[in-house]
């Protein structure tokens, strides 16, 4: 097949055996897809990537056939069928009579805006949604085909093989893309759930608990159409056709995907909310111990996809730059899930007034939970080149505290925790986080590198700082009184991003006490 005159070809609305306007093309790495009017179709690339191999007419038709078939478990009137493309005078013809030179899938079109990303990303996917949808799921799988073929690709060996061919394939990204450390141990810890859950795998797949999953299941595939009404709102699309390896498995490493992908969009919260609800529709709780294993699996599949578009040379530079930072988000997604509470990569804020016990508390949790510290007033000096205690006091706003010089050390800031954030390790920024603009600068960092991100806010009554303020030693910090009063007056609650964040420490008490409500709080969050 010529795929550059197919591609050319069904750009002619005249092509087509309904109207037109203008078709549109988009490309992946295996196929075209032509959105014309009310439908989509679906061109296979004659390509061989191991996995998948469609390299041949009778086989692009014969796996046409299979996501058709496949995809109308969870989209039963969304794919239509199977259409031939014939030769015509001047070019080819979607259907007609004639020799078919290719094929494609047809499907009718659905609204870009209506999937379950895009209404993440403006905030419109509820809880309630994803509980529905959970259910969705656990009733597919429980239909789904089973049996000793299927169950042989959910086997110890065939899960264990699986994840380690992601760390043989990603070996040329430390570095380039990834650190080498992170790799390292999320290959090591993967090799530790693997063997604790080795007897509960087997076990499973004994059972016959394997079924034919979807395979992809991630947001972009998930499309909610509240018009369509209760029973057919949620449709579910793109389930991989091509390889039983990925698709036959157990359906919590199905239900894995789409739980991490929340987590990486930044919407924990929202994945356990579908984990859960998943779980009970399922009734699988002995399912449930392996949530953190499969969710670290599907991360790693998906930082080595972006590695490898990363690495590719005949990719643009700027969509690989967005790859790398794809892939290297993944990555540490992968090692969060299956590191230790207390050795998880997270970034925590600790904000507050000055005289409120910052400090005292990041140095508390530097020494208890092992995070890396660091001080903006620290780094203001560094930047300014002033020794850390050497006053260098000033009217608020002024000197060393202007604004300017303020934008420099919150920069500062973020640049330094996201190179440490990049190499797996645990970041404390202390700081006023007075105002919320460089809250949200901060909480963009974590996010973008999908690691945990919280805010601890030191809370003292304005009697006792001023008290501790008036007696307070030299050192980094040169606020004193006047400051704490006129940051007092500009504090800003934080908002819709930050508030959810936000964990508030009486700094009243003892150091001791303070840290020791700062140690719970992170448990709480599993970051200790």
């Amino acid at each position: 097949m010529d795929l550059e005159r197919v591609v050319q070809a069904l750009q002619d609305p005249d092509a087509y055996p309904h109207p037109v306007d203008a078709p549109v093309v988009h490309h992946t790495h295996i196929s075209v897809v032509f959105l014309a009017g009310p439908f989509a179709y679906k061109v296979k690339k004659p390509v061989d990537l191991g996995f998948l191999d469609f390299t041949t007419l009778e086989k692009r038709r014969h796996f046409c056939g299979e996501e058709v078939r496949l995809n109308r478990r969870l989209a039963p009137d969304i794919y239509l069928g199977v259409v031939p493309l014939v030769e015509r005078e001047g070019g080819l013809s979607v259907g007609g009579p004639g020799e078919p030179v290719e094929y494609a899938v047809k499907m009718r079109r659905l609204p870009a805006e209506a999937t379950a990303l895009r209404r993440l990303e403006r905030d419109e996917l509820a809880a309630e949604e994803l509980v529905r949808l959970a259910g969705r799921i656990a009733d597919f799988h429980a239909g789904a085909a089973r049996g000793e073929h299927v169950a042989r690709f959910g086997r110890w060996d065939v899960v264990a093989g699986n994840a380690r061919e992601n760390f043989e394939q990603s070996r040329v990204q430390a570095g380039p893309v990834v650190d080498g450390s992170v790799l390292e141990r999320t290959e090591r810890l993967t090799e530790g759930a693997l063997a604790r859950h080795r007897e509960r795998i087997e076990a499973r797949a004994d059972a016959g608990v394997p079924r034919d999953t979807h395979g992809d299941l991630h947001l972009d595939h998930v499309y909610i159409l509240p018009e369509r009404g209760p029973g057919d709102d949620l449709v579910v699309v793109d389930c991989i056709e091509f390889n039983e390896r990925f698709r036959y498995a157990d359906p919590i490493s199905d239900m894995a995907f789409l739980a991490m992908d929340l987590a990486f969009r930044g919407r924990r919260d929202l994945s356990e909310t579908f984990t859960s609800a998943y779980v009970e529709a399922s009734g699988d709780g002995e399912g449930a111990e392996l949530v953190p294993l499969y969710r670290a699996y599907r991360a790693a599949v998906r930082g080595k996809v972006d590695g490898m578009i990363a690495l590719d040379e005949e990719v643009p530079e700027d969509a690989r730059r967005r790859a790398r930072e794809r892939a290297r988000a993944y990555w540490l997604l992968s090692l969060g899930e299956l590191e230790d509470p207390g050795r998880r990569p997270c970034l925590v804020l600790v904000g507050g007034l000055p005289g409120t016990g910052k400090s005292t508390l990041a140095a508390g949790l530097a020494r208890r939970a092992g995070f890396e510290v660091l001080s903006s007033d620290e780094v203001r000096k560094e930047l300014a080149g002033v020794p850390a205690g050497r006053g260098a006091a000033a009217p608020y706003g002024e000197g060393i505290y202007a604004p300017a010089w303020t934008e420099r050390t919150y920069a500062a800031l973020c640049d330094r925790a996201r190179e440490r954030l990049a190499s797996g390790r645990r970041v404390l920024i202390d700081a006023s986080f007075h105002d919320e603009e460089r809250r949200l600068a901060v909480v963009e960092v974590a996010k973008r590198l999908a690691v945990p991100v919280l805010f601890l806010v030191c809370e003292v009554d304005p009697e006792v700082v001023e008290e501790r303020l008036r007696s307070r030693r030299r050192g980094a910090s040169d606020a004193g009184r006047s400051v704490y009063r006129e940051m007092a007056g500009r504090w800003q609650p934080p908002g819709e991003c930050t508030g959810p964040l936000v964990r508030p420490v009486d700094a009243a008490v003892s150091a001791e006490e303070s840290l020791d409500a700062a140690i719970e709080l992170l448990r709480a969050e599993g970051l200790a």
